[in-house]
């Protein structure tokens, strides 16, 4: 089995990149959707237990959501919201340094990908482990 920890790349504007940017002439919520990582049921391992953890700016304003899917060529509708894995920053508070959520969650996913939906700021990396 390979290595189970990976980092969530998004790919934009012909770019694959481990953070998502807000740009600076966008004026409404824009959505930014990971490359599909393996998960743990992509192996066949019987525990199913995964970690992710967002690291987000100060400034950042938005919603960050963990995605899975059971198909083995997942379709935009076979992606579901895994429960548990949101981060919602709804207006800049009192942040001073870049925040790391994470989040603990099980399932015989066999694929998973971040989910950003940005207003403001810069979401740095999304860590998965499985």
């Amino acid at each position: 089995m390979p290595a189970l920890s990976e980092t969530l790349n998004f790919t934009y504007n012909s770019t694959s990149s481990v953070s998502v940017v807000y740009p600076n002439t966008a004026t409404d919520m824009l959505v930014y959707l990971s490359d599909k990582v393996r998960g743990s049921g992509y192996y066949g391992t019987t525990d199913g237990f995964h970690t992710i953890s967002y690291t987000a700016t100060p400034e950042f304003i938005g919603t960050i959501t963990t995605q899975a899917s059971l198909a083995t060529d997942p379709q935009s509708t076979d992606w579901f919201t895994v429960s548990d894995t949101t981060v919602n920053y709804t207006e800049f508070d009192s942040r001073t340094t870049s925040t790391v959520d994470y989040y603990n969650f099980s399932g015989n996913f066999v694929w998973v990908r971040g989910k950003i939906e940005i207003a403001e700021g810069a979401v740095q990396v999304i860590h998965y482990n499985h």
